[in-house]
């Protein structure tokens, strides 16, 4: 009797193991792998991260900007209609993302390019929100995610407290401690900034070291007012089905801590992408 036991528990595991290697995973920007000694101070002017979206990039050489990712059907996407929503193109909705940490934390910037801010609902999801997924054994394997939903209000004011720690790792993220959302009308940019301390994400000992691995997933949601179109009417960011259609925690993009620091050649020759596409306010 032990021996079927036996048996029939090694299968589920090669199961388990099958499904999760048939997951997709994009060609080009599968990893991330995270720069260190970026001193973040959390309030939506990304300043210091000048440099680094021009650094990390996918084995094709282009930044983790407008990343594709699997959609419904298996169709590859850079964003996903979804309630009848529509989308024109990276000026309507497209989302570029950073990540850096230190050994207390893990630090994620957003710019978030979006015609049209709209988050008439309460819960921070449900509109121009973003909703970031943690799968924090690195193995992207079926199991256990952590899952923060972050969005401002509908005069891009405020931070929605609604369903902000859906499912936290501790006791969760708090704004202006944790997390800076700032709007920019006239750029009609988002621009996020977010800390995530090893203690709230169950790092063994509190504390993050090079080589340390885990899932991410990012999904920004769009909504369009003048079009009618409130609320969750689609999406962009890296491997978004790791949160929608569902919570899987198998299919997140990678992140790798490294304790590569970026490089600067000389005074104020910084690489000039991310600070392209932020401009000064």
């Amino acid at each position: 009797m032990k021996s079927y036991i036996w048996i029939a528990t090694a299968l589920l595991v090669l199961l388990a193991n099958t499904v999760a290697d048939a997951q997709w995973r994009s060609k080009t920007h599968d990893q991330y792998k995270a720069l260190t000694g970026i001193d973040v101070k959390i309030d939506g002017d990304l300043g210091e991260w000048d440099g680094v979206l021009d650094t990390v990039k996918g084995t094709n050489g282009k930044p983790f900007c407008g990343v594709e990712f699997e959609g419904v059907g298996g169709k590859v996407t850079a964003f996903e209609e979804h309630g009848g929503g529509k989308w024109t193109g990276a000026k309507d909705h497209e989302t570029c993302f950073m990540i850096t940490w230190d050994p207390k934390a893990v630090y994620i910037a957003l710019i978030v390019t979006d015609d049209e801010h709209e988050h008439a609902a309460a819960a921070a999801w449900n509109g121009d929100g973003a909703q970031l997924a943690f799968e924090m054994t690195g193995k992207r394997t079926p199991g256990a995610l952590f899952l923060y939903n972050i969005g401002l209000d509908d005069k891009a004011k405020d931070i929605l407290p609604g369903a902000l720690n859906e499912k936290p790792g501790g006791p969760g993220i708090v704004p202006g401690d944790d997390i800076a959302v700032v709007r920019n009308e006239g750029e009609k940019k988002t621009y996020y900034e977010i800390r995530f301390t090893a203690k709230e994400l169950q790092v063994k000992g509190d504390k993050f070291s090079d080589g340390f691995e885990f899932g991410l997933g990012i999904c920004v949601n769009d909504g369009d007012k003048a079009a009618g179109q409130n609320g969750q009417k689609g999406w962009s960011g890296w491997y978004t089905h790791s949160v929608v259609h569902g919570k899987n925690a198998e299919k997140t993009g990678l992140v790798v801590l490294t304790n590569e620091v970026l490089a600067v050649e000389a005074a104020n020759k910084l690489a000039t992408t991310w600070g392209k596409l932020k401009s000064s306010r």
